[in-house]
């Protein structure tokens, strides 16, 4: 029985972690009810996209640069803030806890010590950003928190990289909404299954659907007759769907996204929650129009997007893609 998609709130702690423990955490908060408070996006395209934050906003990326040695003082434990982006209604900060904090001063109480500050300097705002909110004394962020934690080498650049990219892809987002715009319980291919998918659904509904599938053990030449091969395909007006694993196929996604050949790239990780998108090119084409991304599981957690993908897991995407597919290579090819 196929199973029905699982939608969590993105607040909860990652079970057995031990978070007084030293780590790397990439933190999350929103606004209640995401009032855009902290900032104002300006620019007129996505490369020259940022955010010109508000007094209220710029306390707050103050208060969090401050509650690294706040938090050192209190405990005698070094903790860093190593990088932030304020957004208009949530705000993302990475903190090292290099030393292990006492028991009863977890990362939750950092973090809470810090929303506190902030709520307290919404008090004391006589500018517009107060009057947003209707209690006399409120809360400037919602409960709780989301985190994720460092697990694997190279991805604190990988997060740097998402933080100093957030500007362009709420510019791309509120500009190409539609494209933009995340469908879920989304039923596609023969079986129907269920994805959550973000880009040009229209995709599924093409007359030729190919998919791609190579194999990992190729030379760089027969890699390059692959790529030849479909972008034939491609520039037929074919749209070639695969999770673009192995050398060969994602030579193939390459090529095809430089000439912004019609794709859809079956991913292996959740894109359900509000702060999870397609990241990097992926974005990208789909504002361009020209790709699809669908994901077959719901959520993911953050060990899973941590570990190595298995053999188990390419061959459970390529069933999808194979699913999806509905036209074969020209027997010429």
């Amino acid at each position: 029985m196929e199973k029905a998609p699982v939608k969590h709130n993105r607040l909860r702690r990652m079970e057995k972690h031990d978070y007084t423990s030293a780590c790397i955490y990439l933190i999350t908060v929103t606004t209640v009810e995401r009032k855009r408070v902290l900032g104002s996006l300006v620019g007129n395209s996505p490369d020259t996209a940022e955010i010109k934050p508000t007094a209220l906003g710029a306390y707050v990326a103050e208060a969090f640069r401050k509650i690294a040695a706040e938090t050192t003082k209190k405990t005698g434990c070094r903790v860093q803030v190593l990088h932030y982006q304020i957004m208009p209604d949530h705000f993302h900060g990475i903190i090292y806890v290099r030393d292990t904090l006492p028991a009863d001063y977890a990362l939750g109480k950092i973090i809470a010590a810090w929303k506190s500050d902030c709520s307290h300097a919404l008090w004391n705002d006589s500018s517009s950003c107060a009057q947003e909110f209707s209690s006399e004394k409120p809360s400037l962020f919602s409960r709780g928190f989301n985190d994720r934690i460092l697990f694997r080498k190279g991805q604190l650049q990988t997060w740097i990289a998402y933080l100093n990219d957030n500007p362009r892809r709420l510019w791309l987002k509120i500009h190409f909404q539609n494209r933009l715009r995340k469908v879920y319980d989304f039923r596609a291919g023969k079986k129907g299954h269920r994805y959550t998918a973000v880009g040009n659904t229209f995709l599924v509904t093409y007359p030729e659907r190919l998919q791609v599938r190579c194999h990992r053990r190729l030379t760089d030449e027969q890699i390059q007759e692959e790529v030849t091969k479909y972008l034939r395909e491609a520039r037929q007006g074919t749209v070639l769907v695969s999770p673009f694993i192995s050398p060969a196929e994602k030579a193939v996604y390459d090529a095809c996204y430089k000439e912004k050949l019609p794709l859809i790239h079956i991913v292996n990780r959740g894109l359900d929650g509000q702060f999870i998108y397609p990241s990097g090119r992926d974005l990208s084409g789909c504002s361009d129009g020209f790709l699809l991304v669908l994901a077959p599981y719901a959520d993911y957690s953050a060990e899973a997007s941590a570990a190595r993908i298995t053999r188990a897991q390419c061959l459970d995407m390529n069933e999808y893609a194979a699913d999806l597919a509905n036209v074969g290579l020209n027997a010429s090819h």
